[in-house]
């Protein structure tokens, strides 16, 4: 076992229904690519959160994980301290719904100053 890469996966989990709304999207628009899930953290207002699309690049500092379902979760390496471990989840209430990231390492978050992580292909983070 290669205790290296064991460090370096995300351990991202996602709940049943996040799982079910990210592959509806990626049906409705892989089409013939190969799209990651990548998070990431972004800067907001003056703050940091965290953030989440589909990408269609793999960069080599990328730390990934296949998860169970056959998604490839993604995390640039300037995001993973914050985001290992996290959490997606998908809620709706009456007329909201959207996905949330929770993490073991939100506490970071407060500093980390204006850290961005990096992203590449179709993914709109840190705009």
């Amino acid at each position: 076992m290669d205790l290296q890469a064991e460090i370096d996966k995300p351990g991202v989990v996602i709940s049943d229904i996040a799982l079910e709304q990210i592959q509806n999207v990626i049906a409705n628009q892989g089409q013939g690519k190969t799209l990651y899930l990548r998070l990431y953290v972004q800067a907001t207002g003056g703050a940091l959160s965290f953030g989440m699309a589909l990408d269609t690049k793999k960069n080599s500092d990328d730390k990934s994980e296949v998860h169970p379902s056959g998604i490839e979760v993604v995390i640039d390496s300037i995001s993973f301290p914050y985001l290992k471990g996290a959490q997606v989840s998908f809620t709706q209430e009456g007329e909201k719904a959207g996905f949330t990231i929770t993490s073991p390492n939100a506490d970071l978050l407060a500093s980390a100053g204006a850290a961005c992580g990096s992203c590449s292909g179709d993914a709109g983070c840190c705009g």
